[in-house]
């Protein structure tokens, strides 16, 4: 009679990107960099009616993204992405760095293979910083394409609030996953949070008026 073996759950450390990690939040400002700032008045104003409904309470944050992923990011080439990710990575996202962070994601490098960033951000600029530090475990929100041009869409869920936790057991199926530690600084951080057996709440300001 044979013994099925049970491994051990595999054991993480999970940062937020946005507010934690840095000082304001990427995903705004990479779309104002994408875009430039004539286009992305334009495409802010076409997406009035959509905050109104967010604000009225008549469609969530989640629906909010879908529009606002499609609106800046539908038909455009995978390649012009890629590239101005790319620039973004490394001549913006340095300066938004909190010094406090850095130094808990290097002290964390030393067991590179348990140290994972999970945001609400999209993929293709975190990735993209994520190679200058030598991270590579990247769980955020993903641009559907077909290789060529984006949809338009979001490739699963948005990774924010339950989705967060929902990435991180997705990308462990059908392994069992063990946050050990969990930094966070907003509401969409908060299931993740409850999730790990140590959290740490807005951990690396230097004020509690940041």
């Amino acid at each position: 009679m044979s013994v099925t073996q049970i491994s051990e759950p595999r054991e993480i450390i999970v940062f937020d990107f946005d507010g934690t990690i840095t000082t304001k939040d990427t995903f705004a400002l990479f779309l104002r960099y994408y875009a430039g700032i004539f286009g992305w008045v334009i495409k802010i104003i076409t997406l009035l009616p959509v905050f109104i409904a967010y604000i009225l309470r008549i469609i969530d944050r989640n629906e909010v993204k879908k529009h606002v992923i499609r609106r800046f990011f539908g038909n455009q080439p995978v390649e012009r992405v890629t590239s101005k990710a790319e620039s973004f990575a490394r001549d913006v996202i340095p300066g938004l760095i909190r010094p406090q962070a850095q130094k808990a994601l290097d002290e964390r490098k030393k067991t590179p293979e348990s140290l994972y960033i999970c945001s609400a951000s999209i993929t293709p600029y975190l990735e993209a910083w994520g190679k200058t530090q030598n991270i590579h475990n990247i769980l955020a929100t993903e641009l559907e394409h077909d290789g060529t041009v984006c949809t338009g869409r979001i490739k699963g869920w948005n990774i924010w609030g339950e989705g967060k936790v929902r990435r991180i057991l997705a990308e462990f199926a059908p392994d069992t996953v063990k946050i050990k530690e969990a930094f966070g600084d907003s509401r969409g951080d908060q299931e993740m949070l409850h999730a790990a057996e140590v959290s740490h709440w807005r951990p690396f300001r230097l004020s509690a008026d940041e």
